[in-house]
C-alpha cells in the first residue's frame, strides 16, 4: 500500500443464522459466533440430503415408471380418454337413449379387443348405460343406427373398415394422455363457467 493511506475497515455482515451484524476477521467468515457457525453447518447439510433425498426419490420413480408394463401405461391412458368421453357426452346412452341410467361407460362401438388401433378413436367411443355396455354386449344394433345419426355413415363404414393394427408405445400413450387431460380440464372450466 501507498504511504499514507489507510485500508478501509470491513464493513459488517449479517449472520447466515442469526439476525445478529458481525464484523468478518475473513472473507470466508460467515456467521457472527461458532454456535451460529455450527448450526448453519447442520441446516446446510440437511438441505443437501433432503436435495439427495428427493433427486433419490426420483430417481426411485423413473426406475419404477421404466419397467411396469405397457398395459399399465394404455389403462391409464384409457381411464383419462373414458373420462373426457363421459363429460364430453353427458348422460345418455348412444344405444338406448337412457338418460336415468345409473351410470355410465365409455363404450366402443368396435370393441378394443376387435380393433386396439380404434381404442382412442372418438368417433368410436361414445357414452353408454352400464345395462347395454355390459349386459348387452355393447346393443350394437341400435348404438350402430344412432352412431350413423351422430356422425354420418361415412364415418361409420371408416370404423368398420379400419383393420389397419397398432402398437402404441409409451411416449405416444404419455401424449394422448396428455392431451385428453388438457381437454377435460377444458370442458370442466367450459362447463362451469356456464
Amino acid at each position: 500500500m501507498a504511504k499514507g493511506i489507510k485500508p478501509k475497515p470491513p464493513k459488517a455482515r449479517k449472520c447466515k443464522c442469526c439476525p445478529e451484524k458481525f464484523i468478518p476477521q475473513n472473507i470466508r467468515h460467515i456467521c457472527c459466533s461458532a454456535p451460529c457457525a455450527y448450526k448453519y453447518v447442520k441446516q446446510q447439510s440437511e438441505r443437501k440430503k433432503q436435495r439427495e433425498s428427493a433427486s433419490a426419490r426420483m430417481a426411485l420413480k423413473r426406475r419404477k415408471n421404466d419397467v411396469r408394463p405397457l398395459k399399465h401405461w394404455i389403462n391409464l391412458t384409457q381411464r383419462t380418454f373414458n373420462n373426457w368421453v363421459r363429460l364430453r357426452d353427458g348422460n345418455i346412452c348412444i344405444s338406448c337413449g337412457s338418460t336415468t341410467a345409473v351410470s355410465y361407460h365409455a363404450g366402443h362401438y368396435r370393441t378394443t379387443a376387435a380393433a386396439s388401433q380404434l381404442r382412442f378413436n372418438e368417433d368410436n367411443v361414445h357414452s353408454q348405460c352400464s345395462a347395454c355396455n355390459t349386459h348387452h354386449s355393447g346393443n350394437i344394433g341400435p348404438y350402430r343406427i344412432n352412431l350413423i345419426t351422430k356422425i354420418g355413415l361415412q364415418r361409420v363404414l371408416a370404423l368398420e373398415s379400419n383393420n389397419t393394427p397398432h402398437r402404441y408405445t409409451r411416449e405416444e400413450l404419455d401424449g394422448i394422455r396428455a392431451h385428453y387431460r388438457a381437454l377435460l380440464r377444458a370442458l370442466v372450466k367450459q362447463r362451469e363457467a356456464a
